[in-house]
């Protein structure tokens, strides 16, 4: 019976007949059909997507996830907001009524405002217009009724705006609501009206926390997207064009790219500054096309979207409200995507409904670590020089215009450039060396996609005819070259538009390959990243359709990383396209596979592991500080640098792999030092104890005090001296806040002369180190030592025992580093902030510092002191290990291959790529500041496992 039911023809029949029953079936018992098919007749719908989606849910419920997250993009979870008691100013609501049938569903959402409200209603003709007046005239809180027949254009955009716009603009509050059917979609969205309204009018209780948020300053609220609208459905789609001209016109300078917020299906409530431009704007009912049906690329359509980029635009929240039935982390359904899996797309390509396998290029099998690609451009200009840079600049995107325009057609490489050569006047040289310059670029940039290479060979070894297809101005020669590089092979042909004249984003292009290939559409599966030109166009063809998420959307839609994102595209700084690579590379490592199966959106890259901490962290922390302390050693004419214990260890070790590419770096060194062991041999009185002792400490024993700060250990007879002249209670422990020590000057006035004794005991063998590694030997060659930071102590110590000369570079110094520098005449300079306010006034990065020292530290136990061993040597005494501390060191291995990894990527972007690569300071700053403020408990897991001591202060080893 098995095998019969598996037969190709029957299980298709059978899914047909299932359709059937599914399309009578009222929309609430639909997903109780399915649910039922695929528990109980799986096998029947094996490769069918839904069903492998549905499939992976069940065995991988954690994937993706819907848990709520803390501060995840602009959703708001409406439960935690309380209700608001009384108005907060005068309430319009518009409602465009275009299937009369729907009033009285209308009416019992509209029965739940708990304010006094005005209703404007726009109808279609006079019955549905008699029917409003009858339905909405009964409504309790109406201030009052306005119903209006508007003409059948600009959907329910347009009588918001031109029949309505001049009333609701004298309103505090709008909401704008429709009765959306969605017919052209054979019913995949039913339900999606009934969600949008019960979440913007679900109740009374609803509507007040609903006010409350816009009462305190929200600019717009609306639902979250739909669980069964597709998550593309949150880009420009067909209405770039439109929605770019429209945000000119209104002022808007940053028009958004990729995937943004904006009321899917157009239903939300506002408050009416953030539409004043659009009502003010002057829109006409004919800028609206006339009513043909069209599913998307209309005004309306781009309308529906500019409302989000308004919002945006007017400098208030968007509260998107949290769908509590359909829960998702990502207002934008990204769980669509981040739940599938590798077997679910093999099933795609090797359904026997597929013939032909097309494969878009760029972003899906090869890919650049560029969060927008267009900033290659840059890489060129610098690379071109100062002058013919900037012309290459300026001119390149008209002369790719004017090229096309002219030629009538799509243009290659060659057309383009000669077009710019003409606009900017260039020498046919210039001409050749901008040629040979991006088409160098473009090869060092790319990379494969793995997931996606490996996806297409999979199409090969099901016997598909699988063919790629580009709008690229980049010769053949060029891509095959590229992706034979990246691994990419066996497919049996390559469509690129500017050889075949017709481009994918017209549709043309795809009429051509159907053509070429003698298939049908049906036949065929289209596997891009383009929403438009490889999702939505030859879905609307007719063609199977596998859409491919760019790392940068889903880093976009992570609730920690998406600032950086925004803030990286948005940089004009001059070191903006060397910020959108440092941070590229990151997106590129952790969020461009096609298959994520231990994805955490709570992550700041998606996943916890030590390596991933090291790769997004530390790396770019440490790469970016070495490369500062480079180029200011050099430029203060710094000669030796010291790495001090241990936080050093690793960050020489980052230090010569960059001299090895970089020219002209100072010589360095690491220096086993640490506070204890400094700070001890340079007691000469109480002046220098007392500094030492005022800093943090405990709570902890006065013994483990005397001996962690002073190298004191008192014997049974000195403890009971102390007890008996009432200068300490046995048993009170210390400690020390804001530098109250009063309760300790009687003890250390008493062991003064033990102190002086071992500090004198200490200072003869640490001045030999100090001798031996080179410190203080030749004034005439200035040195500094190199640390995390903060206050500058060692190298204070360092001064005062060698007479000053040692200068300091610092991750962070704060503002008693400045004490050091004046004292004795020297720099103490911090990279990430210098002379900031201490903890826990300072800066992130200085309030936790405890964490940047976890990330740093080395292996090895810390030094006490150098004391001379029999063989006449200075040897170091150092603390023995923890088991805890011991068991550390795979993940602190891990933690450092992820860091080096980051090192070797950006170094290999400096030698291939962009000559002069460096990771902003400012960029590895916001990396460290967005793990450690929001912390997700997974990696708060691996930064606890991480043990250090910290016995200096006595808090012994901190988790």
């Amino acid at each position: 019976m098995f095998d019969v039911l598996t037969n190709t023809g029957l299980r298709m029949r059978i899914r047909q007949l299932g359709r059937a029953v599914y399309w009578r079936l009222p929309v609430r018992r639909r997903d109780a059909l399915v649910e039922l098919a695929y528990r109980h007749a799986g096998f029947l719908f094996r490769g069918m997507a839904h069903y492998e989606l549905w499939r992976q849910r069940r065995t991988n419920p954690g994937v993706g996830g819907g848990a709520a997250l803390p501060g995840a993009s602009s959703l708001v979870d409406l439960s935690a907001v309380a209700p608001l008691a009384d108005a907060p100013g005068r309430v319009a609501v518009h409602a465009h009524v275009f299937y009369p049938e729907l009033a009285t569903e209308f009416a019992e959402r509209l029965h739940n405002m708990p304010f006094e409200f005005h209703l404007f209603v726009s109808v279609a003709h006079a019955d549905a217009q008699a029917e409003c007046r009858k339905v909405f005239g009964r409504l309790p809180r109406l201030a009052g009724l306005e119903v209006k027949v508007v003409p059948n254009r600009g959907r329910d955009i347009a009588p918001m705006l031109c029949t309505f716009g001049k009333d609701l603009s004298a309103f505090d509050f709008i909401a704008h609501i429709h009765s959306k059917k969605s017919l052209y979609n054979r019913g995949a969205t039913d339900g999606w009206r009934d969600y949008l309204l019960g979440a913007l009018f679900g109740s009374e209780d609803r509507l007040r926390r609903i006010f409350a948020l816009l009462a305190n300053g929200t600019g717009m609220v609306f639902p979250q997207c739909f669980g069964r609208v597709p998550y593309m459905a949150s880009t420009w789609l067909a209405n770039r064009e439109a929605g770019r001209a429209w945000c000119q016109r209104l002022g808007i300078a940053r028009v958004p790219r990729g995937y943004f917020d904006f009321p899917v299906g157009s239903m939300f409530w506002a408050r009416t500054e953030v539409l004043r431009p659009l009502f003010e704007a002057g829109v006409q009912l004919g800028d609206f096309e006339e009513e043909k049906g069209q599913t998307d690329g209309t005004l309306a359509h781009a309308f529906e979207r500019l409302l989000g980029v308004l919002a945006k635009h007017s400098g208030k929240p968007v509260a998107i409200l949290r769908d509590t039935l359909q829960p998702s982390w990502s207002a934008w359904r990204f769980e669509q995507a981040v739940e599938r899996t590798a077997a679910w797309a093999r099933a795609r390509v090797s359904s026997a409904d597929v013939r032909l396998v097309v494969f878009d290029i760029f972003d899906t099998l090869l890919q650049r670590p560029l969060l927008e690609p267009e900033r290659l451009k840059q890489v060129v200009a610098r690379r071109a020089g100062a002058v013919l840079g900037s012309q290459y600049l300026r001119w390149r995107a008209e002369a790719e215009n004017v090229a096309r325009a002219r030629a009538g057609r799509d243009v290659g490489l060659p057309d383009i450039l000669a077009q710019l050569g003409c606009l900017a006047g260039l020498s046919e040289a210039d001409v050749a060396t901008l040629r040979r310059l991006e088409q160098e670029v473009e090869l060092a940039a790319v990379s494969a996609r793995e997931d996606y290479r490996r996806l297409l060979d999979d199409a090969l070894r099901a016997g598909k005819r699988v063919v790629l297809a580009s709008d690229m101005y980049l010769p053949r020669q060029q891509l095959e070259a590229m992706l034979l590089r990246c691994g990419v092979t066996g497919w049996h042909a390559l469509y690129v538009s500017s050889e075949v004249g017709v481009r994918k984003d017209s549709g043309a292009l795809y009429d051509y390959i159907l053509e070429k290939e003698a298939v049908l559409a049906h036949q065929v599966l289209m596997v891009g990243d383009n929403e438009r030109s490889d999702f939505q166009i030859p879905a609307d063809r007719g063609m199977n359709t596998l859409h491919v998420l760019r790392a940068v959307e889903l880093a976009r839609a992570l609730p920690r990383m998406a600032p950086l994102i925004e803030e990286a595209e948005q940089s004009e700084e001059a070191n903006a396209l060397d910020g959108d690579l440092a941070l590229g590379l990151i997106v590129q490592r952790y969020l461009s596979p096609g298959f994520l199966s231990a994805f955490n959106p709570a992550c700041l890259v998606g996943e916890a592991s030590p390596r991933a901490l090291g790769y997004a962290v530390a790396g770019p922390m440490a790469l970016s500080f070495v490369q500062w302390l480079a180029a200011r050693a050099q430029a203060d004419g710094v000669r030796k640098l010291y790495f001090l214990a241990r936080e050093g260890q690793f960050l020489l070790e980052v230090f010569r792999r960059y001299a090895a590419v970089a020219k002209g770096l100072p010589s360095a060194s690491y220096l086993v030092l640490s506070r204890r062991a400094v700070n001890v041999p340079a007691i000469s009185g109480m002046d220098d104890m007392l500094a030492i002792a005022r800093t943090f400490y405990g709570p902890n024993t006065l013994a483990d005090y005397l001996t962690e700060r002073f190298g004191v250990t008192l014997n049974e007879a000195q403890w009971q001296s102390l007890y008996d002249r009432g200068l300490w209670r046995k048993g009170r422990k210390v400690q020390i806040r804001d530098e109250g020590i009063d309760d300790l000057l009687p003890v250390l006035d008493a062991v003064l002369p033990e102190v002086l004794r071992q500090a004198e005991a200490e200072r003869g063998p640490l001045m030999r180190y100090l001798r031996e590694v080179g410190l203080g030997r030749d004034r005439c060659e200035p040195a500094a030592v190199v640390d995390i930071g903060y206050s500058g102590t060692i190298q204070r110590r360092l001064n005062v025992l060698l007479g000053g000369g040692v200068h300091g570079y610092y991750m962070a110094t704060d503002e008693r580093a400045a004490r050091v520098a004046e004292e004795f005449g020297v720099m103490a300079v911090g990279c990430f902030h210098d002379r900031a306010k201490p903890a826990p006034a300072g800066p992130t990065f200085i309030v936790q510092s405890f964490i940047a020292e976890k990330l740093f530290s080395s292996d090895d136990p810390q030094v006490v002191r150098y004391a001379l061993a029999a063989d006449g040597q200075v040897r170091p005494v150092y603390r023995t290990l923890a088991p805890a501390e011991l068991a550390t060191r795979a993940l602190r291995a891990e933690v450092r291959a992820g860091a080096l990894a980051y090192v070797e990527d950006a170094l290999k972007v400096r030698g291939g790529l962009l000559p002069e690569f460096t990771v902003p300071p400012q960029m590895a700053l916001r990396l460290f500041e967005s793990f450690v403020e929001r912390m997700a408990d997974a990696e708060r897991a691996v930064v606890n496992a991480l043990v250090l001591d910290d016995h200096y202060c006595g808090r012994g080893l901190v988790a």
